[in-house]
């Protein structure tokens, strides 16, 4: 085991002795720490935080402890952090509230500069917070989920598995698996196709997944009768995703943006000669 002399760890601490313990990091008791991960420096990690193991923690970061919440138990929950994660300098997770619960981070997620996990939030794997992301307590991110710079997510939101939002995006209500939200409007503007082919989908699977859209968007159907309909028409993965998603909101969902017809300008050949003829009376 690595640890700086300028660490402070307790003794009630578990950690693994391929760790390294970086300078100024302080580990309180109740904290386990498994084998390969790295704390680089000035890392607090509180008590009832366990991280998986080869997770590297950048520097400043604070991992646990007290949620911002006006009625905090006497008894924080936990904090369970997945493996092979790399949360990078100025992140903050917090604990859950309550002793019998965690907030959870899955595996092979990165959380960029000055990302924020309020309580009881629960991300999957291979999720990427970008820089400033803010995440309200309770919230759902699935697989694959990407948010984009200082976006903020209300509490008890949830955001689809693949789903790609813009930055600067204020959510207030569920977005849906495998679409993007642009970042301006915060509203839904389509498939994340380039997420979707990185994560190895198939031409098939995304000509499924765009019917699936025209269903949800474009058809003007009432929201019970287009869940009906995804359930009746879409019977294999992805589609069914998005019905089961559909049926698990208690918030509301984001709309789509549409953008105004495009008008086309045309000049007509009179027009153009009378924009031409000072010039020509010049050049005679």
């Amino acid at each position: 085991m690595k640890i700086h002399p300028s660490a402070i760890v307790s003794p009630e601490a578990q950690i693994d002795e391929t760790a390294e313990i970086g300078p100024f990091c302080i580990i309180e008791s109740g904290v386990e720490i498994a084998a390969g991960c790295r704390l680089l420096a000035q890392v607090k990690v509180h008590s009832g935080t366990t991280i998986g193991r080869e997770t590297t923690v950048f520097e400043g970061a604070v991992l646990g402890g007290m949620p911002q919440h006006t009625r905090v138990s006497e008894n924080l929950g936990k904090l369970v952090i997945g493996e092979r994660n790399m949360l990078r300098e100025q992140v903050t997770i917090h604990s859950s509230m309550n002793s019998d619960q965690a907030t959870v981070i899955g595996d092979d997620c990165m959380l960029m500069v000055g990302s924020h996990i309020a309580h009881d939030c629960r991300l999957g794997n291979r999720v990427i917070l970008t820089n400033g992301v803010m995440v309200g307590g309770h919230v759902e991110i699935g697989d694959r989920a990407y948010l984009g710079g200082n976006a903020a997510v209300h509490q008890f939101c949830r955001i689809g598995s693949l789903a790609m939002v813009g930055g600067c995006s204020k959510l207030v209500q569920d977005v849906p698996p495998y679409l993007l939200t642009d970042g301006a409007s915060a509203m839904i503007v389509g498939l994340n196709t380039i997420g979707l082919r990185r994560a190895g989908f198939s031409r098939d699977q995304i000509k499924q997944l765009k019917a699936a859209y025209r269903t949800i968007y474009r058809q003007g159907l009432p929201f019970d009768e287009m869940v009906a309909t995804l359930e009746d028409q879409f019977t294999s993965h992805p589609a069914t995703d998005l019905a089961s998603f559909f049926r698990g909101g208690t918030r509301g969902f984001v709309q789509e943006r549409r953008s105004p017809p495009r008008a086309a300008i045309r000049i007509h050949p009179e027009v153009d000669d009378e924009v031409d003829a000072p010039s020509r009376r010049l050049a005679s």
